[in-house]
């Protein structure tokens, strides 16, 4: 019998298990003014590097094979509100969920482009390291002390790995584990 997840609770489980604690918390939100001022620049980053490689520059694509630049301004935006969203990061029972639809639109097509199928999760995973990437080099260019670079860096890295993990369920289908850890016993 399937289980029901408790999205919130997974959160936290993660959260805890990498070691995002309140105090990264607060070093992200710290970030706030820097992160948001350089927001557009960073999300351009990001569709500028998947226009170079062709399996996913074919998600930005018109039919007649030049880049669709509304397509690419809509979600140019939308990556925009949810690193705006990810400062102000909770685990409460919103959060998860809006992760979790997140990965499902990317795994499971809508029907307009259904014929494009779904975007690979490795691409998932690569965007978050790019994003780390971008952040981690942003934190050294304008944060002075090192030390707080990298706690910047270090918390934003924990803070993407949490909501990795949310985003990839929309992809992956797992097999329940008892509180043990272990896989669910035989009745």
């Amino acid at each position: 019998m399937q289980r029901i997840v408790d999205w919130p609770a997974r959160m936290k489980e993660v959260a805890d298990f990498v070691g995002l604690d309140q105090g990264e918390l607060d070093i992200i939100e710290s970030t706030r003014e820097l992160v948001l001022s350089r927001g557009e620049e960073l999300t351009a980053a990001v569709y500028d590097h998947f226009l170079k490689f062709p399996e996913t520059r074919r998600f930005f694509l018109e039919e007649g094979g030049e880049v669709d630049e509304t397509k690419l301004d809509r979600r140019k935006h939308s990556l925009l509100r949810w690193l705006t969203g990810s400062i102000s990061f909770k685990v409460d029972e919103d959060y998860p969920i809006r992760l979790l639809a997140t990965g499902i639109v990317h795994s499971h097509p809508p029907s307009h482009r259904a014929h494009l199928g779904s975007i690979p999760s490795r691409f998932m995973t690569g965007s978050m390291s790019f994003m780390q990437t971008l952040l981690a080099h942003l934190f050294q260019e304008e944060i002075e002390d090192p030390i707080e670079s990298h706690r910047a860096s270090v918390a934003w890295n924990k803070l993407l790995m949490v909501q990795l993990d949310i985003l990839q369920a929309g992809y992956i289908n797992e097999t329940p584990t008892e509180a043990t850890g272990g896989p669910p016993q035989a009745q």
